[in-house]
């Protein structure tokens, strides 16, 4: 027993020492090498405490190797931005200027539904007030605001109608909104509803269709 709380201990300290090393950088942003390589320190601490016959030394060697290989890779990344690119890749735009880049959202399997979230949770809640949609490469999304809403408060919660070319009935239902606006709508936007990725009415009782775009 005391050998276990010894060992977990050292281990305790090795790890938190690591982490220290390694930056402040690394527990903030989470990159993903420098994910993988907090998950490897933590198998690898847990290897010698649940093992009491395996050397601690040969935890402590390949947590070592790693700590100077993560130390190493930061560095490279600091000094060549071509390198930063191959490890943690490009920040990808999502929306730009009220348009949806489909290219990118299937690339990074994102879909309309995670990016409203992503919206919302953000403090925006409608696609008008927002310029930029950027997903960082830690997964993080930033948002940038329309001038529009920088002049304004953003307080519009726009009601989904029309979701990847499906229009929500549910939503028309429950909101008693008209479904014939809506075709009128996307009639005069010369739009079919294999062409609107997202469509929402706002508090105005505007309808918005964002028109997909490749």
């Amino acid at each position: 027993m005391i050998v276990v709380i010894l060992r977990a201990i050292v281990l305790y300290v090795v790890v938190l020492c690591s982490l220290r090393i390694m930056g402040k950088g690394e527990l903030g942003e989470l990159q993903p090498f420098d994910l993988v390589v907090s998950l490897m320190i933590a198998e690898l601490a847990a290897m010698p405490m649940e093992d009491l016959n395996s050397p601690m030394s040969h935890g402590l060697t390949a947590i070592a190797t790693l700590v100077a290989l993560q130390c190493l890779i930061s560095f490279c990344s600091l000094k060549n931005n071509n390198f930063r690119r191959i490890i943690c890749g490009n920040p990808s735009i999502l929306i730009a200027h009220g348009k949806f880049n489909l290219k990118e959202m299937k690339r990074l399997r994102v879909n309309v539904n995670d990016i409203l979230g992503q919206l919302r949770l953000k403090g925006y809640y409608s696609v008008e007030d927002v310029d930029y949609l950027i997903m960082e490469t830690n997964g993080q999304m930033s948002v940038l605001a329309s001038a529009d809403c920088l002049s304004k408060e953003c307080s519009r919660v726009p009601i989904a109608i029309v979701l990847d070319g499906k229009i929500m009935y549910e939503n028309i239902d429950k909101y008693n909104l008209s479904k014939s606006k809506l075709e009128m709508e996307m009639k005069k936007q010369n739009l079919t509803l294999n062409n609107v990725i997202y469509g929402a009415v706002d508090e105005n009782d505007n309808y918005l269709l964002y028109k997909k775009n490749s």
